[in-house]
């Protein structure tokens, strides 16, 4: 206690409580150069919201030993740091903007692309991120969980598995496993010739064309690995993610190739046709936990970085201010990069329609401002279960329903039935009302907030208790959303004392 004014005041200082986070997200990327785990040991609230997550003998093997043996905990390899600003990344990371990566390319330069993605979720509004530390060595495996991976065995997690055991994770970017799949050898489109351009003086130590973002030499490529096949990444990433995770959602920067019409690098026409068999395959359904984006950003201080780390910043602040069913499509973006390769709109139009991909353009204002814009927020398939239409011969029809938005909101309902479930885990008796008071209290809060529609809280949902057997109570609620989807249907249930929340049918 601190008295102040002739002791007439007394102040008692205590920390400010953090905030739940609206849309927590995880980063995995490379950060080369040193780790200073002194710092991580000083943020002890992200050290026991690892403790909380399982990573609890982590922990206490960083408080423990001054340098861990394990190379893993030494170098904070596959562990996921919870982290608030961009400076506590920097801090426990100071040379992962500015040192050079394993892997270059002419296009993507020297650097890793974590850091920068890093700063630009912050920039846009992000309030919490888990950064997972990929060895550059294991290149596009490390990205991926291992084969038979077990969640429960915390120790033994790789890769996006590290944040899938995180409940309250919903959304996922892994930039420099996007910077991987750019061909080393790539080229830039051609420079227009110019003038020869005025003799000035430059000091000695200036140099001429050859500062830290100045391309790689073609000696220095020899032995880039080729980028790995977009179907094997994507049949990782999916295949576990809607296992374990279905409410969670993934960003992806589709790759470059060179282009002849332009002569230099456009979107990948493979990747175009890989990305629309699978969707007209068994297993399109996937697709509606990954969002695609385009293109890339170029800025002064970046030979080229991912977009990622701008949508996901946005994604998270929109979900803050007016909740995670409202769309960041059109809403000005916090970066001095430009989107490179440019698009024509008959381009962004093309891209958005099929096979459904999000694109960031530069746009003006009203006020004749420049400015940086996600043209919308498109899904390659519908965010509903398949059934609802498979049996559709026209499936236009539910173009609206491909939208992240709606796939945001179904993750986030997943996410609070669970955490209601976890909360109602001892009340088991079929007579206690309070798990129906806290559903209508939840549901009642987001009709306030306007995710539901109708003139009254009953004709925007409705919320039915039976029990399908002697050991069960269940809770079947019907929604009206504010968004395209007419109904969605939802269960909460406890069977054999666990509470669970499924979304039924949407």
């Amino acid at each position: 206690m601190e008295w102040l004014s002739g002791a007439r005041i007394a102040l008692t200082p205590r920390p400010v409580r953090r905030r739940e986070a609206a849309l927590e997200a995880a980063m995995l990327g490379h950060c080369p150069g040193r780790v200073r785990l002194d710092r991580l040991r000083a943020l002890g609230g992200a050290l026991e919201e690892m403790r909380g997550a399982g990573y609890g003998g982590a922990v206490d093997t960083l408080l423990q030993e001054e340098t861990p043996s394990l190379e893993r905990l030494g170098g904070l390899f596959h562990l996921p740091l919870p982290l608030r600003s961009s400076a506590e990344f920097h801090d426990i990371f100071p040379d992962a903007a500015t040192e050079a990566a394993n892997y270059v390319s002419l296009l993507a330069g020297r650097r890793a692309w974590l850091a920068q993605s890093v700063d630009d979720f912050f920039a846009n509004g992000g309030e919490k991120l888990w950064v997972v530390r990929i060895p550059e060595e294991e290149k596009q495996g490390g990205f991926l969980p291992a084969p038979g991976t077990r969640l429960h065995e915390t120790e033994t997690l790789r890769g996006l598995a590290t944040v899938l055991v995180i409940p309250s994770v919903g959304l996922v970017a892994m930039p420099d496993l996007e910077r991987l799949q750019i061909p080393a050898r790539l080229p830039d489109r051609p420079e227009v010739a110019s003038p020869d351009p005025a003799p000035q003086f430059l000091p000695c130590d200036a140099g001429i064309g050859s500062g830290e973002d100045a391309p790689p030499y073609e000696s220095e490529l020899g032995t880039m690995p080729d980028p790995g096949a977009l179907e094997d990444l994507l049949r990782g990433i999916l295949q576990f993610t809607a296992r374990h995770r279905p409410d969670i959602q993934c960003l992806l920067t589709l790759p470059l190739d060179y282009s002849g019409v332009i002569d230099g690098p456009a979107v990948s026409q493979r990747a175009l046709d890989r990305i629309r068999a699978i969707r007209d395959g068994a297993s399109g359904h996937l697709l509606r936990h990954m969002q695609f984006l385009f293109p890339y950003l170029r800025g002064p201080r970046f030979a080229l970085q991912s977009p990622v780390g701008v949508v996901a910043g946005k994604q998270a602040a929109v979900s803050r201010a007016k909740g995670p069913w409202r769309s960041i499509s059109a809403q000005s973006l916090v970066s001095e990069a430009l989107p490179y390769p440019r698009l024509s709109l008959s381009q962004t139009i093309a891209l958005r329609e099929d096979p459904g991909i999000g694109v960031v353009r530069q746009e003006t204002d009203v006020r004749g401002r420049r400015r940086l814009t996600l043209d919308d927020e498109r899904l390659a398939v519908p965010a509903l279960p398949p059934e609802d239409y498979a049996g559709h011969e026209d499936r236009s029809r539910f173009d609206g329903f491909r939208s992240a938005e709606i796939m945001r909101f179904l993750g986030f309902l997943r996410r609070r039935l669970q955490a209601l479930g976890e909360q109602l885990v001892f009340d088991i008796d079929p007579d206690d009302p309070r798990p129906r008071l806290l559903l209508e209290q939840f549901f009642r809060q987001l009709y306030d907030q306007g995710a539901l529609r109708g003139d009254r809280p009953d004709e925007a949902y409705r919320i039915r208790q039976s029990h399908p057997r002697e050991e069960a109570i269940q809770f079947d609620i019907e929604i009206a959303p504010a968004f395209p989807i007419d109904r969605i249907f939802l269960t909460f249930i406890n069977a054999g004392g666990e509470w669970r929340g499924e979304i039924v049918h949407g």
